[in-house]
């Protein structure tokens, strides 16, 4: 009697699954308790998450990749306060480091989370630095969606919860209660990169098949083995030859060739596109679409720089809890890691914009232009109300209606000269017979100045000045005419 075929089903698959050795009870073990990965491509797939490396051997997504990475490499970083002798520590060791964290970290993005370790030593200079940080492999470990970090004992069974402060540094992309493994972008990827490994090797078959022509010929049955025999030399030979009575003939692909090959092509554009689309968000990198202009240029460097922010964004809290590691080991004030440049960009038009309502009477806080122009606190001078503000030209009428000035049909410079001649303070002059009398009295210029401050001790320079100036006329036009009437 013939056994049943679900039992052989059954054996088979257990022994294709290793279930009889130790290896299969320890992989049972580690696998037993963990949280599945719930990412439906990766599921649909049948591949594990750390298995998405080798989406890394595809040129094109390589290519895509190095670029982001490129420029959050040549991102620079800053240190604040930088005007401490542990910001200058701390600046040697990140210079140091900063390649593998900051890679490390990206690596995130690629495959959903990414953990490093840091060991520690004491320096030369007697403070607790890094001796070595790096990724290790994230089948280690398993993201718990409490925030929790478990550690699989490099593939054994026995696991446990590990130290996120100063011993290891995770790092997750787009991260959920029900997906604590972040979303990795390299899932986005999978099946473009399956269509375009697959399509490539059917690209290669045809062309092996019908890349060169197939000779075919017609004999009689007696002589069929010597035809086969001459066909192949004709192969390598190109030449060939036969009797009147036999007929060779070529078979090509005509007939599907060129639509073949220009099928290919299309869908290899397509598929390189899409990558590209993925990575980079835009697809003006190896090619113009057709198009090139300076405005298409503008809105994709836009895109590259949006996606530049997002990966300083992933990065930055990784880098930030380093710092605060190496911060805390020593005994040091609290830093804070930047990256970017540290000088905002200046927008013209907002800032023709705020001169003209500051012309106006607008008054802009600080807490503006330190949030609109990047400065810092201390930047801004605070002006005192009891301080005199000094009264500047701006020859733009405060007024919304002065009478005066429209009768006048003065222009706004000649109203604001007005307003300020008439805000100055009144001057006492002293009336011609004072003058007079001042002049009789004093034979030089000395001894009038002299007499003058006697005669207004109290008054002020200004009024001194104008008085003693009136005077030294009179005294002259005086001379003036008692020298004509002697003559």
């Amino acid at each position: 009697m013939a056994k049943s075929k679900k039992d052989k089903a059954s054996k088979k698959a257990l022994s294709y699954g290793n279930l009889y050795s130790q290896e299969a009870i320890t992989q049972f073990l580690v696998n037993f308790g963990r949280q599945p990965d719930t990412d439906e491509v990766l599921r649909k797939a049948g591949i594990a998450r750390h298995k998405l490396r080798n989406l890394l051997d595809d040129d094109e997504i390589v290519q895509a990749i190095e670029t982001r990475i490129d420029a959050l490499l040549a991102t620079p970083f800053r240190i604040e306060p930088s005007d401490s002798k542990e910001a200058e520590l701390l600046n040697i060791e990140l210079k140091e480091w900063y390649f593998e964290i900051a890679s490390g970290a990206l690596n995130a993005l690629l495959f959903g989370y990414s953990v490093q370790e840091a060991v520690y030593e004491i320096k030369p200079e007697s403070y607790i630095g890094l001796q070595w940080i790096g990724e290790k492999p994230m089948q280690w470990f398993e993201p718990k969606n409490d925030g929790r970090l478990i550690y699989r004992q490099d593939g054994f069974g026995t696991q446990h919860e590990v130290d996120q402060i100063f011993k290891f540094f995770l790092t997750r992309r787009k991260a959920s209660y029900e997906q604590p493994y972040g979303k990795a972008l390299l899932a986005t990827l999978y099946w473009l990169f399956f269509f375009k490994q697959n399509g490539f090797k059917f690209w290669a078959k045809f062309l092996e098949r019908f890349g060169s022509p197939i000779l075919l010929g017609k004999v009689d049955t007696s002589s069929t083995d010597d035809m086969a025999k001459a066909l192949l030399n004709a192969h390598a030979q190109s030449v060939l030859a036969i009797d009147k009575d036999e007929d060779v003939s070529v078979l090509t692909s005509s007939s599907n060739g060129a639509s073949a090959g220009t099928s290919f092509d299309l869908f290899h554009s397509v598929l390189i596109r899409q990558i590209q689309k993925v990575i980079l968000g835009q697809t003006l990198t190896s090619g113009t679409d057709g198009k090139g202009s300076y405005s298409l240029g503008q809105v994709h460097e836009n895109v590259r720089q949006d996606k530049l922010k997002s990966d300083i964004r992933l990065v930055q809290p990784t880098i930030q809890a380093v710092v605060d590691a190496l911060c805390t080991l020593n005994g040091w004030s609290e830093h804070k890691v930047f990256l970017g440049e540290k000088v905002k960009q200046l927008n013209q038009e907002q800032a023709q914009r705020d001169v003209s309502l500051k012309n106006a009477g607008a008054n802009f806080s600080d807490d503006y232009f330190i949030r609109e122009y990047g400065l810092q606190e201390g930047d801004l001078k605070e002006v005192s109300e009891t301080e005199p503000q000094p009264k500047l030209f701006s020859a733009i009428p405060r007024r919304a209606f002065n009478f005066k000035a429209d009768i006048n049909k003065l222009s706004p410079a000649q109203q604001e000269v007005e307003e300020l001649t008439d805000s100055q303070p009144v001057i006492r002059l002293l009336d011609q017979k004072q003058v007079n009398e001042l002049v009789q009295q004093s034979e030089t210029p000395e001894a009038l100045a002299f007499k003058l401050m006697q005669l207004i001790p109290e008054a002020s320079e200004s009024e001194f000045t104008v008085n003693l100036e009136r005077a030294l006329y009179t005294a002259d036009v005086l001379g003036y005419v008692s020298a004509s009437e002697e003559k």
